[in-house]
């Protein structure tokens, strides 16, 4: 047998080690789903597959939660750019019993400004919120064959898209900046926020322990 060969058996059978780890932890998941249930935080430092009828328990974290999510996101999008990563990356940090996944990052890098030289697309900011939510409780798939329902993820980001008609009328890039004054940090700041409350209230305990009417993350002027 050629070392071609060799390296290539040894490749074959450590795809179907990981094949095998995933099934084990889809099974896994598959099986809490059946229960309404409170899960540690400290649990999921893992890829979940998250839905509503599995709640987190966040130890009465959510307010420090929300309120992480609107300074990083106002903070990286001042230092550094990039609504779309800089949401993400807020969402990410501040909802830190979820495992960071860079290539998450990275994907999102060519979204800011909505994506395009007109800024007539989606906000960056709802869009990079979009794709942590999605990341949580979204579809999977083997190979060709998808698994799941997208319904989870659209009713968790439907909460962002609510907040967003409510401050700014709409999601468009040109359109939400021009309403925010051009004022982008206070946009992802937003945006994160919004995003962290809305993965809280559905995956979560906080409405049970912590939400009352009116309660706001304090935002930079």
């Amino acid at each position: 047998m050629t070392s071609i060969e060799k390296a290539a058996g040894r490749n074959q059978m450590a795809a179907i080690s990981r094949r095998g780890l995933l099934s084990l932890t889809g099974t896994a998941i598959a099986g809490a789903y059946g229960v309404s249930a409170v899960r540690a935080a400290d649990d999921l430092k893992v890829r979940p597959i998250l839905c509503p009828n599995e709640k987190i328990d966040i130890g009465g974290r959510g307010k420090e939660i929300i309120q992480r999510a609107y300074d990083l996101g106002h903070e990286y999008e001042k230092k550094n750019g990039g609504c779309a990563q800089c949401t993400l990356a807020a969402v990410q940090d501040a909802v830190d019993f979820i495992e960071f996944d860079e290539g998450l990052f990275r994907a999102a890098c060519s979204l800011d400004g909505g994506a395009t030289p007109t800024g007539i697309q989606s906000c960056g900011g709802f869009t990079g919120s979009g794709m942590f939510i999605s990341y949580l409780c979204g579809r999977t798939r083997d190979g060709k064959r998808f698994h799941g329902s997208s319904g989870p993820a659209h009713r968790v980001h439907r909460r962002v898209y609510e907040h967003y008609i409510e401050e700014y009328g709409t999601v468009l890039c040109k359109d939400v900046r021009k309403g925010a004054g051009s004022d982008c940090p206070l946009v992802c700041g937003r945006a994160a926020q919004w995003a962290a409350e809305a993965i809280l209230i559905e995956l979560t305990n906080y409405v049970a322990d912590e939400a009352e009417e009116g309660d706001q993350p304090q935002t930079e002027p």
